[in-house]
């Protein structure tokens, strides 16, 4: 039987909630929310932020409290299926958007096509705004998850302007677990990382791209697709040189070159280290192999529309 189920707050991460309704319900094991709420415990890496079974949620939140849930709702404004939505074919976004929907068991690592941090790289943490924490607070008596935040490349939160800090709380864990922001996990006292003017300014429109990303629902016309789009942008700005259909040199160096002064170094340290470590090979595997690569780095592709066509709009409605 569910017990006060919270009404969910604007840009609320559907983890948060359930964390906000462990807390209200005083539950002693996380084990016991997933069971009530999803009817099994799931230990997908990405349950954080992509949960599945929410046609179970959403059922016994109607049966049992007498409301309506959308699911709909739920997935594209409460969880980040659209952003991992964002560079799949049709098909395959069904299939992600059919796997949170039921209890499925298909491995979703396959479907999302992610890069996997290393044991070398730093976990992957929920993040927060210190102002917003704040806010929130005075307005709804209790903080919360916001959903932006946590979405890859999102450095800075826009509306305070101000780098975004992580808390203590993993993402990429099998742990069950359902932690709300509170002083233990999101120390207000943490340093806040202080970009100059100009990175700073970039980092927001970088985020105001991945915005405009997640809330248009546009239909990916596929990674083929996508490599000859690359090669049309590449020519014109004489980062290829043709020699016949198919055989053309890709000039590494003075992409990034021309990279390097359009981002600054400090805004791709921000975004991706990686890109300073080995940015030649980095940048030739996504925009020339991009539909043969096994894994999808979002961030890196969106970096690359916005340097070679100034318009995220402009270059997925060419």
């Amino acid at each position: 039987m569910l017990n006060g189920f919270p009404r969910i707050y604007p840009d609320e991460l559907l983890y948060s909630v359930i964390a906000r309704y462990h807390i209200r319900n005083a539950y002693k094991s996380f084990h016991q929310s997933d069971m009530e709420l999803f009817g099994y415990a799931s230990q997908q890496i990405y349950r954080v932020v992509l949960p599945c079974n929410l046609n179970h949620l959403v059922r016994e939140i109607h049966l049992h409290l007498f409301y309506e849930l959308n699911i709909n709702d739920l997935i594209y404004h409460h969880t980040l299926y659209p952003f991992y939505a964002s560079f799949l074919p049709p098909q395959e976004a069904w299939l992600l958007k059919n796997y949170m929907e039921q209890k499925a068991n298909v491995s979703l690592s396959e479907i999302l096509k992610c890069p996997r941090n290393n044991k070398e790289e730093a976990k992957t943490f929920l993040k927060f705004c210190l102002y917003c924490i704040e806010e929130d607070t005075q307005k709804y008596g209790e903080p919360y998850w916001h959903r932006f935040h946590q979405v890859p490349g999102v450095i800075v939160c826009p509306i305070h302007r101000i780098a975004l800090n992580n808390s203590l709380v993993s993402i990429e864990t099998k742990e069950i677990h359902y932690h709300a922001p509170s002083d233990d996990n999101c120390p207000l006292n943490t340093s806040t990382t202080i970009y100059n003017d100009a990175t700073l300014q970039k980092l927001l429109v970088f985020a105001n791209n991945i915005e405009w990303l997640i809330n248009n629902n546009f239909t990916f016309k596929g990674l083929s697709w996508l490599r000859s789009h690359y090669k049309t942008y590449l020519t014109n700005k004489n980062f290829i040189t043709v020699f016949s259909k198919d055989k053309f040199i890709f000039h590494e160096q003075e992409f990034y070159n021309a990279v390097l002064t359009y981002y600054g170094q400090e805004f791709l340290e921000a975004i991706n280290p990686k890109i300073i470590k080995n940015p030649e090979k980095y940048f030739s595997n996504c925009l020339l192999a991009c539909d043969v690569n096994p894994v999808i780095d979002r961030i890196i592709h969106i970096l690359i529309i916005k340097f070679l066509a100034n318009s995220i709009e402009d270059f997925f409605k060419a």
